[in-house]
């Protein structure tokens, strides 16, 4: 029952699991039919705004119901439709489309793969929303974040991207040269950016034809006219190969006449006015309110200026009757101006008309004014910031350089510090091989005078008998060997030392050889043994020789008896003799080299010698010390590593 419980849960969970990845597949066949309704709707958005809002409600509507978990067909019909009834002056419904896209863009669903960049797209037309309201403050907070995000440089190859590339570039050259006058940066380095960009920015005409006004107008406000008036060439060859686009035409026009006016040479002024005039009657025909009162304003003022008062009046008049349909407010930079003309012309019917416009006047510019403050401020607060991040980033170039600098020099100082550390130990190895050396010379001079005395001694015996004196000669004749052999080791570069494992017997018995009872009523006992060791067997023997030779001398009756005992690993080696002994004094001095008499001093120098070379080779505690009594005999420890290691 329980497996069959477990068995019913996982295929539970594998329905489940399919459920939710057939929730995000997205039907190949849908997704093509959602794809061309908001492609249909987005190639018509300048030229027929209410198709694309009817196609955009198509879209919208087919993935809503077929495929709701299409995100970016949602996100792409949200924003054509917005971008829609931006152009036609419906600001409401554009900021509820732009909200939506907020919505879906937060809610992160899965399939989504576009949202980062249609959030950009919508935030750039909320920009140009704010313009048009003339808050140029927060239009350019706006401008400033997205470029600053660096999403626009993600994706160079996707439409979108491109895209929203052309609209950043779009939109900030109409903030800087339409709603700033191009009087807050520098015009031309903004005009030099879009310039080396453009061949890359391609979406389709219509785009093109949008960024080359969006760059006529800036080249005309930075004094270029005759480069303003190649872009319109350039607008007027896309117009001739499309179908009638009358929102790119009307721009066109009105660009051509305001390059017009400052071209070199003299350009009549009905050619000019005959362009502004045919630009507002297009921009009627176009239907978008915001565009006629451009035109409306564009051609009056210059009618004016001319001195074609009629003309003048007669714009005002047709604008004047369609007022009631206009939002005060709905576009203060453009609005100022209306009312600008308005007064200049005269064309009011009495005072108190004239009193309105005047009071609408002076409140649109109070209002453009503290949009205006609020604008500098921002720009002032930036370019702090900017020069104190300018400074920052010296600053910590600076100290990233000293630091790389101090870092290149602790390295160089470490290595002069381990190089001369490197020198020290070679000079102190050098100094102790040195002062080894000359150790050696001296015990070698020490072992020969302190192991060749006694045989000289019997030699000079005169009743020392053939075969005794035979006997001596010989044991003369191997000490000598084995001083060679000793100094040829140890002189030239330190007492060598050969490690092998030995038996501690072959030593005693080595050793038994090569001393010389002095006398009859001495005994050398060597007790038997089968410990043994690790070590330089030459040096051990020499060791046990010295410290056999000593004790022999120094006992006149008695006996000599050498032993050895294990100790946790460790061998002690034992010389005890029954001579003389020592008092506190002497065995204090006992292993100096400056002791005032010479009986043990080089000799017994030399055994710890050696025990300190096994010592340094096994680091086991190898040791020499003495333990005497005077008139009591002396007993000479010493203790070595086991082959035990």
């Amino acid at each position: 029952m329980g497996v069959n419980r477990i068995v019913a849960i996982l295929l539970l969970a594998a329905m489940l699991l399919a459920g939710c990845r057939q929730g995000v597949d997205i039907d190949p066949l849908g997704r093509s039919r959602a794809d061309g309704l908001n492609r249909e709707a987005f190639l018509c958005r300048y030229k027929d705004p209410q198709r694309c809002v009817a196609l955009s409600d198509s879209a919208l509507r087919y993935i809503q119901d077929s495929l709701p978990a299409y995100v970016d067909g949602l996100l792409r019909a949200c924003n054509n439709k917005a971008f829609s009834h931006f152009l036609t002056f419906d600001y409401a419904r554009a900021e509820q489309m732009l909200g939506q896209v907020d919505k879906l863009v937060a809610r992160q669903h899965p399939s989504m793969r576009n949202g980062d960049i249609e959030q950009v797209i919508a935030n750039l037309l909320r920009a140009r929303l704010l313009q048009r309201g003339c808050h140029i403050a927060d239009s350019y907070r706006l401008l400033y974040n997205i470029g600053r995000s660096g999403i626009l440089e993600h994706n160079r190859d996707n439409i979108l991207y491109s895209y929203a590339q052309t609209e950043y570039y779009i939109t900030l050259l109409t903030l800087q040269f339409h709603y700033r006058d191009g009087k807050e940066a520098d015009v031309r380095s903004l005009l030099a950016e879009v310039e080396e960009r453009r061949p890359q920015l391609k979406v389709d005409y219509a785009q093109d034809m949008a960024l080359n006004y969006a760059l006529a107008y800036g080249w005309q406000s930075a004094g270029e006219s005759l480069t303003a008036l190649d872009y319109c060439d350039l607008n007027y060859a896309i117009l001739d190969r499309t179908e009638r686009d009358l929102y790119h035409l009307a721009n066109t026009l009105q660009m051509e006449a305001y390059a017009l006016r400052s071209t070199p040479g003299e350009v009549p002024p009905d050619t000019v006015l005959a362009l502004y005039d045919e630009a507002r009657r297009t921009f009627f025909e176009y239907g978008d309110p915001y565009q006629m009162l451009g035109g409306v304003t564009s051609t009056a003022r210059y009618a004016l200026l001319v001195s074609d008062t009629a003309l003048a009046h007669s714009v005002l008049r047709e604008w004047l009757s369609m007022r009631g349909t206009w939002t005060p407010f709905s576009a203060p930079k453009m609005e100022v101006g209306l009312f600008d003309v308005l007064l200049r012309s005269r064309v009011a019917q009495n005072p108190d008309e004239a009193r309105r416009w005047y009071e609408h006047y002076a409140e649109l510019q109070d209002y453009i004014k503290q949009n205006e403050q609020e604008d500098f401020a921002l720009q002032q607060n930036i370019e702090s910031l900017s020069r104190r991040s300018h400074w920052m980033t010296r600053t910590a170039m600076v100290v990233s350089a000293l630091m790389l600098v101090l870092a290149v020099l602790t390295v160089l100082l470490w290595f002069s510090i381990m190089r001369l550390r490197n020198e020290k130990r070679q000079l102190e190895e050098a100094k102790r091989r040195d002062v080894e050396r000359i150790a050696n010379v001296e015990t070698c001079l020490s072992v020969m005078r302190h192991d060749v005395s006694p045989f000289i001694g019997y030699l000079r015996n005169p009743n020392l008998t053939p075969e005794l004196r035979s006997e001596v000669l010989e044991q003369l004749l191997r000490t000598f060997d084995n001083i060679k052999s000793w100094t040829s080791l140890s002189i030239p570069s330190g007492l060598a030392f050969s490690a092998s494992t030995f038996p501690l017997q072959e030593v005693f018995d080595d050793v038994s050889r090569q001393v010389i009872t002095p006398s009859e009523g001495v005994a050398l006992r060597m007790e038997p043994t089968g410990l043994v060791l690790w070590g330089d067997r030459l040096l051990v023997t020499i060791l046990l020789r010295n410290l056999v030779n000593n004790a022999l001398q120094h006992t006149a009756v008695g006996s000599v008896t050498v032993s050895a005992t294990e100790e946790e690993g460790m061998v002690c080696l034992t010389v005890a003799d029954t001579g003389s002994g020592m008092s506190q004094e002497q065995l204090d001095s006992l292993f100096r080299a400056d002791r005032p008499d010479g009986d043990h001093g080089f000799g017994l120098i030399l055994c710890r010698y050696i025990v300190k070379k096994h010592d340094d080779h096994t680091r086991r505690g190898c040791k020499i010390w003495a333990e005497s009594t005077a008139g009591e005999g002396t007993r000479m420890h010493v203790l070595l590593a086991s082959k035990t290691q």
